[in-house]
């Protein structure tokens, strides 16, 4: 009997290594200048710089493809810090194919709130995307 149970115990365990998850080079990530930082107008009318402030990424083999975990820091920065007042961000990761054709898209649109007599506020994003064998990342604020 114990054996039995030790042998079921053993090709669960040996089971669950089918579930490990082949962590691979990542594609090539740009983020054009154009598209890295811009100025945009608050709520109130106020300018406020957006820029990249770091990005991280995790990429996982998902059969021919790859499978790619996005961490994207953005800093917004502004002058005029005597109330509150809200920013638009919007983030876009696009991957690309070895023929520059979009393979798969990822957006993320929100309102950043920028508190009272803050000058400088970040904020991290993930993302989730799918990128051909030999395809590349784009990413950029608009």
């Amino acid at each position: 009997m114990i054996k039995i149970i030790i042998i079921i115990i053993f090709l669960i365990l040996n089971g669950c290594s089918t579930f490990k998850k082949d962590i691979v080079e990542c594609p090539k990530l740009i983020a054009p200048k154009e598209a890295a930082e811009i100025v945009v107008n608050s709520e109130n009318n106020t300018p406020v710089y957006l820029g990249f402030r770091g990005v991280n990424a995790v990429c996982l083999r998902d059969g021919k493809n790859i499978k790619m975990e996005i961490s994207v820091n953005i800093r917004a920065i502004r002058k005029n810090t005597k109330e509150d007042d809200y920013v638009p961000v919007n983030i876009a990761v696009v991957s690309l194919g070895t023929n520059y054709k979009e393979y798969d898209r990822d957006e993320f649109n929100y309102s950043q709130f920028l508190l009272k007599n803050s000058k400088i506020i970040d904020r991290s994003t993930k993302f989730n995307l799918i990128v051909p064998e030999g395809g590349e990342v784009l990413l950029g604020i608009k």
